[in-house]
């Protein structure tokens, strides 16, 4: 049992069968399923306190209730069973709810009216539509509003609906270092979802308007003052269209992963001769080969078209080409190797990544997290040098891969 921040459903439910309990600041209430049940059925009920005051409450609920259920001028005792005991200190603005378990007596119809007359938290009411002409009962309880909720949901709830929610992984995550200069490399990226498109649905494409934002710096950690060497920023603006999770998208050995398409502006934010700038627009695709969720190869082709003039940086397209081709050869939650290749114009300059990402297990951190290995070939790993070939070897940790 946890102590949760206030949803905006529970003003609703308080209405009905609340008592203040003025020496320990909480009010408490029933919460009782909305939908019909049917006779001699087990039934699932919440115990909520909830705390409006500016100090923390204890919240101690008994293990067992007894109660009365009415119906017209009858009558039958009944009895709750807890199915989590415990004690919880109830912060204030929060709430916290103990579940109860009842069985409904066979033979009851319409209207019934539960009521808790004895122990700390009385007197508490609610009530129950009982239907007896269903047939069949359901398998499971019926579920209370706060049945469906997780430890994270009721403080985020609102917030995660307006905007965390629509956050979601984009480019690879990861600090790296080497010992050449400028010896750090480091990178973080994010999607946000501005549109969603009609439709969607577990087993039709998601179709969705996303706003991506790359940035990627090189670092010269070990320099006089530790100087950031250079820094490319990369937002982006795309369609994405992301296959469905059924067997629609597997073609023998191949599943159809989606693909984004969309505007991406990139520079490094310096000024004069040290400018480099562009803009493209891009189409990447995905598909796999191999079983999803064992040892497979993706596969994911991007080809780009320059839009606008290359004033700052003429020669840019000679040396990053029209496209590039991302492999990852690996398996599902494990080890994965993955390339990265482009040539530039007429197949001139070749330039060539691999990042071998390894699960790390650390009790301690409460997320994934991949011992990196990266190794870099070529032309361009900052925009400042785009046409000066480096090479290094780096290792660190990945966040996203």
């Amino acid at each position: 049992m946890k102590a949760l921040k206030l949803p905006a459903f529970v003003t609703a439910v308080l209405l009905a069968g609340t008592v203040a309990l003025a020496a320990q600041n909480l009010v408490v209430s029933l919460v009782l399923p909305t939908q019909d049940l049917v006779p001699a059925a087990t039934v699932k009920i919440d115990l909520l306190a909830v705390n409006p005051s500016l100090t923390a409450a204890p919240f101690e609920a008994p293990t067992m209730l007894h109660g009365t259920l009415v119906a017209g001028a009858k009558s039958w005792p009944v009895e709750l069973a807890s199915t989590r005991p415990g004690t919880v200190s109830v912060a204030p603005g929060a709430f916290a709810y103990r579940g109860y378990t009842l069985v409904l007596p066979p033979g009851v119809s319409g209207q019934l009216v539960l009521e808790i007359a004895e122990g700390e938290y009385q007197p508490l009411r609610g009530v129950l539509m009982v239907n007896a002409d269903r047939a069949v009962a359901a398998l499971n309880p019926p579920a209370t509003p706060l049945s469906t909720l997780d430890a994270a949901t009721p403080a985020l709830a609102q917030v995660q609906r307006s905007f965390i929610g629509h956050f979601g992984p984009h480019e690879p995550v990861y600090f790296t270092y080497g010992t050449k200069a400028p010896g750090a490399k480091f990178q973080f990226s994010f999607k946000y979802r501005l549109f969603d498109f009609k439709g969607n649905s577990g087993s039709t494409a998601q179709r969705t308007l996303q706003f991506g934002y790359t940035q990627r710096s090189l670092w010269d950690i070990t320099g006089d003052s530790s100087p950031f060497y250079d820094t490319s920023y990369m937002p982006s603006l795309f369609y994405e269209s992301l296959a469905s999770q059924t067997a629609d998208n597997r073609f023998g050995p191949f599943t159809w992963v989606g693909y984004q398409a969309g505007y991406q502006h990139e520079s490094n934010g310096q000024g004069l001769t040290a400018s480099r700038s562009l803009n493209t627009l891009f189409l990447r695709t995905a598909f796999i080969i191999g079983a999803p969720d064992d040892w497979h190869l993706i596969v994911a082709p991007r080809v780009w078209a320059y839009v606008g003039d290359l004033v700052n940086n003429p020669k840019l397209r000679d040396y990053r080409g029209d496209g590039e081709l991302l492999l990852v050869l690996g398996k599902n939650g494990g080890t994965a190797l993955a390339y990265t290749g482009h040539a530039g114009r007429n197949f001139a300059h070749f330039t060539t990544q691999l990042d071998l990402t390894i699960p790390l297990r650390i009790k301690l951190l409460d997320f994934a997290s991949y011992f990196l290995v990266q190794y870099f070939n070529g032309y361009g790993e900052s925009l400042r040098d785009y046409d000066k070939k480096s090479s290094q070897l780096r290792a660190g940790i990945s966040l996203v891969r």
